[in-house]
């Protein structure tokens, strides 16, 4: 297993620090890779998020120490997530819509009975999703916009409507339902002409 952190920084560390980072890799960096490789395909990107969110963590190494291990885990994949998405945009790719992204087994709730994993991992191009979107409320559509095209957080959006961070969550889980539905509606009717 390669240290994450490069051996120059680790030696301006002092070795309470320099232990520390190294018992957090050898104990996160299998949760840290999982969480890029759900960004990036490819081996060297991944690595480098894993190695730029390890240099990130530096930064806050008096916080995450009062951390307990729940919440460190979370930290982390929140700092991973942060880095790809960083990582993402200075290699302008163009992103690529999953709507299952952020709540896991979401389809398993839902009273219809299409298969809508299938769905969300099924390619779509930016015009059939702009008019999936454009079908919704005005409502769905902000909420859906601002976390997807404008990346921004969930607490963003709280502020923004005035509403709980909970809140945010259901309605973007409505939302994307909703879209997941117009999408397929949209998919029958091509077949159909």
């Amino acid at each position: 297993m390669q240290p994450c952190i490069p051996i120059a920084i680790l030696s301006t560390m002092n070795e309470n620090d320099q232990l520390f980072m190294e018992k957090l890799y050898h104990d996160y960096h299998r949760l840290m890779f999982y969480h890029a490789w759900r960004y990036f395909q490819d081996q060297d990107q991944v690595e480098d998020v894993v190695q730029q969110a390890c240099l990130k963590l530096i930064k806050y190494l008096p916080t995450i120490k009062q951390l307990n291990c729940n919440v460190l885990a979370s930290y982390i994949v929140t700092v991973i997530k942060s880095v790809a998405i960083d990582h993402f945009r200075k290699q302008k790719t163009e992103r690529v819509y999953s709507f299952s992204d952020y709540e896991e087994g979401f389809e398993e709730r839902l009273p219809d009975e299409q298969d809508l994993e299938d769905m969300a991992h099924v390619s779509i191009t930016s015009d059939q999703l702009a008019q999936a979107i454009l079908s919704l409320s005005e409502k769905d559509q902000f909420v859906l916009n601002t976390k997807y095209l404008l990346c921004w957080s969930d607490d963003e959006i709280a502020m923004a409507l005035g509403i709980k961070k909970v809140t945010v969550r259901t309605r973007l889980f409505r939302a994307k339902r909703r879209a997941l539905l117009a999408l397929s509606r949209g998919k029958d009717e091509d077949q159909k002409n």
